[in-house]
């Protein structure tokens, strides 16, 4: 995958009026991109599983869940990723989780949820990941 296609379009949706949590979505032709910033709690977490619902429902080539903004996640938090890239995967869509904060990393590796969540530290390592899915398909 190229990482330098253009955004087909752009969308931040704030997750309410005093939302500490932002969630940024990128479409290109490569990859849904589904970036957020702040804290996955309890008061994020119902929202970004609708978007991450509406996204995979469009059919995108591949998804990238970006956490790499996050200051903390929550079990909630953890349950929505897992049930993303399950359902991603049902779906025949690649999906890849950008995570390198410590208060995301550490509880899913604690958890072993390392061996369901494509965990990568950065977008250069998830679009390399995703090109090499795209190419055993």
């Amino acid at each position: 995958m190229p990482a330098t296609a253009a955004p087909r379009s752009h969308r931040d949706i704030d997750v309410g009026t005093l939302a500490r949590t932002r969630l940024t979505v990128t479409t290109t032709a490569d990859a849904a991109t589904v970036a957020v910033a702040g804290d996955l709690d309890l008061s994020s977490t119902a929202r970004l599983q609708e978007r991450l619902d509406e996204e995979q429902a469009l059919r995108p080539a591949a998804l990238i869940i970006d956490l790499s903004r996050v200051g903390f996640c929550s079990s909630g938090g953890l349950s929505v990723l897992v049930n993303a890239v399950t359902n991603a995967h049902a779906r025949g869509i690649a999906c890849a989780v950008i995570a390198r904060q410590r208060a995301v990393v550490r509880p899913i590796k604690l958890l072993l949820l390392d061996r369901i969540l494509p965990i990568h530290a950065d977008r250069a390592d998830a679009d390399e990941w995703l090109s090499l899915v795209a190419r055993l398909r």
